[in-house]
C-alpha cells in the first residue's frame, strides 16, 4: 500500500485516502494475505497504479462534460491527459494481452498523430500571419516610391491576416473535435476490457 500511495502522487489527497482504504478493504475481504497474491489479483502496484489514474482521469472528463452547458466537451488537455493514461493502463494490465498492447500503441499514435497536427496547425498559422504582417510593413516601406505596388503588398498582408482570423478558430475547433474523437475512442476501448473487472471489485 505504501509502494501504490507513491504512484498516486496526482491526486488529491482526498482521492488517495479513499483509493487506499478501498483496496485495503478489498484485500482483507479477499483474504489475500501474501504480496503474490495481491499481485496476481490486483497485479503490481505500478500497475495498479496506472488503471487507477486512468479510471480517475474519464470520471475527470465525464464529470467536466456533465457540469458544462449545451453537452459542452470536456477541456483538449484534459481529454489529451485522459488518452495517456489510459495508455499507460493497458501497457500495463496484468492481463497485457497481445490485443491490448497493440491497442495501446493503436492509441499511441492516434495521440502522436493529434500532437502532429496541432503543432503543424500552429506554425502554419503563426507563418501565415507573421507573412501577412511582413508584407504590411514591406508595402508601407515602398509607399513614398509605388503606390500601386504598396496597396498590392499591403492588400496581400490584410489578406493573410485576415485569413489567419478565420483559419485559426477552424482549425482548433477541428483538433478539438478529434482530441474528443480519440478521447471517446479511448474510454470506450478501456471500459471494453477493464469495465467488468472494476465493476465486480465495486461489488
Amino acid at each position: 500500500m505504501d509502494e501504490l500511495a507513491s504512484y498516486l502522487n496526482q491526486l488529491t489527497n482526498d482521492e488517495k485516502q479513499d483509493v487506499l482504504e478501498f483496496y485495503s478493504e478489498y484485500v482483507m475481504d479477499a483474504d489475500l494475505k501474501t504480496d503474490q497474491e495481491i499481485i496476481q489479483k490486483l497485479g503490481t502496484p505500478k500497475q495498479l497504479s496506472r488503471k487507477i489514474l486512468a479510471d480517475y482521469s474519464i470520471k475527470a472528463v465525464n464529470s467536466e462534460q456533465g457540469s458544462t452547458a449545451s453537452g459542452s466537451t470536456a477541456r483538449p488537455q484534459r481529454n489529451i491527459r485522459m488518452i495517456w493514461l489510459i495508455i499507460l493502463a493497458l501497457l500495463a494490465s496484468p492481463i497485457a494481452i497481445p490485443i491490448l498492447i497493440v491497442l495501446a500503441l493503436g492509441l499511441f499514435m492516434i495521440l502522436l498523430v493529434i500532437v502532429m497536427v496541432i503543432v503543424m496547425t500552429i506554425i502554419v498559422i503563426v507563418a501565415v500571419a507573421f507573412g501577412g504582417v511582413v508584407s504590411i510593413v514591406g508595402g508601407l516601406a515602398v509607399i513614398s516610391s509605388s503606390i500601386p505596388t504598396s496597396i498590392f503588398f499591403i492588400g496581400i498582408g490584410l489578406g493573410a491576416v485576415g485569413l489567419t482570423l478565420i483559419a485559426a478558430p477552424i482549425g482548433f475547433l477541428i483538433i478539438k473535435v478529434l482530441i474528443e474523437m480519440a478521447a471517446n475512442f479511448s474510454k470506450w476501448i478501456y471500459n471494453r476490457f477493464f469495465k467488468s473487472r472494476r465493476q465486480s471489485k465495486e461489488v
